[in-house]
């Protein structure tokens, strides 16, 4: 019954960052395909997938029908359910809702503008109600005119969520002047920007962390995990790995396979090689956590079990997927300077092959905008609706495990 109630509705995401640049919360948005779905039934569908060490998971409900529905009922054990902002233009009404739903057991977020968000915040004695705030482009500007005057200045208040997020200055200040709890999404585009041509390096602490665990033995697993969080990481170990330096006339289309072919003393090497090219930009590990994202998606969608040759095209065509961006190379360019397959390079450089439509779903997927074309999409990619939301849910339960 509850697997079923997964093929009646459609879940798009948005991630939430925190003070360290990790993912701290996930923001899942629910479109209800059906008036007669079951809320409660669906939201502890969604909950069977979360564990303590899943990313902490807000639920946005699209219909103010279903979250009354929501709040009536008992409490699923790791979710918190998104008011709509409508609730405060009906307060009496929604304010009885909410006394009862915390009854219950419910922890809430409170979609605001920040103009109207209560001061001063509940969130000291009591944890159970927290904020979704979205500042108007004044209040952006003023807090960043006031960066790093006392948080009180810009009127921004700690603890909270903020959304809307568009410049980098902005959510380093709301994470680290403000004490936001997290930022909804990352301005990537903004972040991406800052640096010049060609300046977009690997990540340091991503490849220190892969050369420990390579000193500690770690499972191979680890490894490929640690190394494929960073996709410029990825990319440019590919390239040397396939160089004369290293594969001497072989072609090694994963890292995997070059673990196999050319053990972990020659990878330690490779990895020493790469650290000229690694740079510290704490800002960018959201960007790069994205892509991570993204790629285990598709994954997911995929579902390749034993066929790592199909699981490895997959990862690479997520992780790659906007390389160009990152690198300011063309992607035809990009696709040349490693060993890709064929249906590989067609889903990047021509958008079209086999792969095409899992990358244009698992981008969508992250875009709450597109939830009214995605069930026609799925339909016409031959995508179940209940297949796309197990894989969603999957990956976003297990996200935090992969860093």
């Amino acid at each position: 019954m509850r697997l079923s109630l997964l093929d009646r509705a459609v879940f798009t995401y948005q991630p939430i960052w925190g003070r360290s640049r990790q993912l701290v919360g996930v923001r899942l948005h629910v479109r209800l395909l059906d008036d007669e779905v079951n809320v409660p039934h669906l939201l502890h569908a969604i909950d069977d997938w979360w564990s303590a060490g899943s990313p902490r998971l807000l639920v946005a409900l699209a219909e103010p029908r279903a979250v009354r529905q929501a709040l009536v009922a008992s409490a699923p054990e790791h979710l918190w359910i998104e008011l709509p902002d409508a609730a405060q233009r009906a307060p009496a009404d929604w304010r009885h809702l909410e006394s009862q739903a915390r009854r219950l057991g419910h922890r809430l977020v409170q979609r605001l503008p920040l103009a109207r968000a209560p001061r001063p915040t509940p969130l000291g004695e009591d944890d159970s109600l927290r904020y979704v705030l979205h500042l108007w482009p004044e209040q952006a500007s003023q807090a960043l005119a006031v960066v790093p005057a006392p948080t009180i200045e810009a009127g921004l208040l700690p603890g909270q969520i903020y959304e809307g997020i568009g410049q980098v200055a902005l959510a380093a200040h709301c994470l680290d002047a403000a004490h936001a709890w997290g930022v909804v999404d990352w301005p990537i585009a903004d972040a991406l920007a800052r640096h010049p041509r060609g300046s977009i390096g690997i990540d340091k602490g991503t490849l220190l962390r892969v050369q420990q665990a390579l000193l500690r033995d770690a499972s191979t697993e680890r490894v490929l995990v640690l190394i494929h969080s960073d996709a410029v990481l990825t990319y440019r170990l590919l390239q040397l790995l396939n160089s004369d330096a290293f594969g001497r006339g072989r072609v090694l289309p994963s890292v995997r396979q070059a673990i196999g072919l050319l053990g972990e003393r020659r990878l330690r090497d490779a990895l020493t090689r790469l650290l000229g090219l690694a740079v510290a930009d704490t800002e960018l590990l959201p960007a790069r956590h994205t892509l991570a994202l993204r790629a285990r998606l598709m994954g997911q969608l995929m579902d390749a079990g034993a066929q790592q040759t199909l699981a490895n095209d997959v990862l690479l065509t997520g992780l790659f997927a906007t390389l160009d961006q990152w690198l300011r190379v063309p992607m035809a360019q990009l696709a040349e300077r490693v060993p890709l397959s064929d249906a590989v390079r067609d889903a990047l450089v021509e958008g079209a092959g086999p792969y095409a439509p899992y990358l244009s779903l698992a981008q969508r997927l992250a875009d709450p905008a597109q939830s009214q074309a995605l069930p026609l999409l799925c339909q016409e990619a031959g995508f179940a609706l209940e297949t796309v939301n197990t894989a969603l849910l999957r990956t976003l339960a297990q996200a935090r495990s992969w860093g």
